[in-house]
């Protein structure tokens, strides 16, 4: 399935832009988009995730490293790279303030095509390794 691996290529193209607008085309206006951080649905929402992301990580980079498909599902890994300048979100609402820190993560994400667009993307990503990178001083408690 040769589109479903353009579409992929288009939205990482988009991606290493910043091109919110072209990103949001590779979905479906209903689209459904999951990642450690958290659930959004439609261009909207996946727009401003993408949005926040950009803030926080500037000169952001995706970099394919191995696809794969599986009738109208494509699963991907890459690194991605970029240095943590801006605030970035976390569920919940807190921040964690730009460090300059230079983030370097492995990733991997399983994206469903429908009509010609992706109507679902589920990203994984190690959350505890982005933390640290980005030097967030994460303190754990013990619960009784």
């Amino acid at each position: 399935m040769a589109e479903i691996g353009g579409l992929l290529e288009a939205l990482t193209g988009a991606i290493n832009v910043q091109n919110v607008e072209r990103l949001i085309q590779c979905f479906s206006p209903r689209a459904v988009f999951v990642t450690p951080a958290g659930v959004t649905e439609g261009h909207e929402q996946i727009g401003w995730y993408f949005r926040q992301l950009f803030t926080a990580f500037p000169d952001m980079h995706n970099e394919i490293t191995a696809w794969t498909v599986l009738d109208d599902t494509i699963i991907a890994e890459w690194t991605f790279s970029g240095t943590h300048t801006g605030a970035l979100l976390l569920p919940g609402g807190t921040e964690i303030p730009g460090s300059g820190r230079r983030v370097v993560l492995p990733a991997a994400g399983a994206y469903t095509m429908e009509d010609g667009v992706f109507a679902s993307g589920r990203v994984y990503y190690d959350q505890l390794a982005l933390y640290r990178q980005t030097g967030c001083d994460l303190r754990l408690r013990r619960t009784a």
